[in-house]
């Protein structure tokens, strides 16, 4: 245990000497406070008020996990393992004595603690902005904003296995990049020609969120869900451990 946390620690500090990490860290405080300030003067130009200070954690959680978190993920994944291995520096981690399941492991729990930093990042601004702009049961929208950004959290650990089983087939971060963002691309778009595969991809899960908001949605749909979630980051896990086991570096 003490290795994987040494290890740990030495991933999350690769992931936070990148400069995109700290970039978007800083996108993630800013935009919520960019947008707020947009909607405020919407509403002082127009006398017209929008409403939206209880919904607007929900509001950039959207944009967030369409968008800019699963790009996050994808890199964060292609450079802590097809990156590593392009430059030969993964070599140097092997030969500490540590087993390689426990490489594997600090480097996607690395990655879960980038998801968990940004979404707390993103949560705290949205909320902090959302009161300057009005409107709304407060308290309710903010159960409802602490349950939603919960379940994005699972949604997005398991885009992020997705992206991990795939790296470990391709020794070029840029071709792992690429292909994820493919991939997320067809996958979004494959359910509107057949809808019966939006059951069976974990990315149409990344708004699986709006299920948990209010109680609209029964106990059971969203057990389903996360067992769904669950059994697939099982699966996804195993093949990129497997995977990374037999790899010859």
């Amino acid at each position: 245990m003490h290795r994987i946390y040494a290890n740990l620690l030495n991933e999350v500090q690769k992931l936070w000497l990148q400069r995109r990490t700290k970039l978007f860290l800083v996108l993630t405080a800013f935009i919520p406070i960019v947008t707020a300030i947009v909607l405020t003067a919407f509403q002082s130009s127009t006398s017209f008020s929008i409403g939206l200070g209880s919904d607007f954690p929900l509001l950039m959680l959207g944009l967030f996990t369409s968008v800019f978190l699963p790009l996050f993920i994808f890199m964060a994944a292609a450079d802590s393992f097809s990156g590593e291995e392009e430059a030969g520096t993964l070599k140097i981690v092997l030969v500490r004595p540590i087993a390689r399941s426990k490489i594997f492991a600090s480097k996607i729990l690395a990655i879960a603690v980038a998801i968990v930093v940004y979404l707390t990042t993103l949560w705290l601004m949205s909320t902090f902005t959302g009161l300057f702009l009005g409107g709304g049961e407060w308290f309710s929208g903010l159960i409802d904003s602490v349950k939603a950004y919960l379940a994005t959290g699972v949604s997005m650990m398991a885009v992020a296995l997705v992206a991990v089983a795939i790296a470990q087939w391709v020794k070029s971060s840029t071709t792992t990049l690429v292909l994820t963002i493919f991939i997320y691309a067809i996958a979004k778009l494959l359910p509107f020609l057949f809808p019966q595969a939006d059951h069976w991809s974990v990315f149409a899960y990344t708004d699986w969120y709006t299920l948990w908001i209010g109680s609209t949605a029964a106990w059971g749909t969203l057990i389903n869900g996360f067992l769904f979630l669950l059994s697939s980051s099982m699966l996804l896990y195993t093949l990129g451990w497997y995977r990374f086991e037999q790899k010859q570096f």
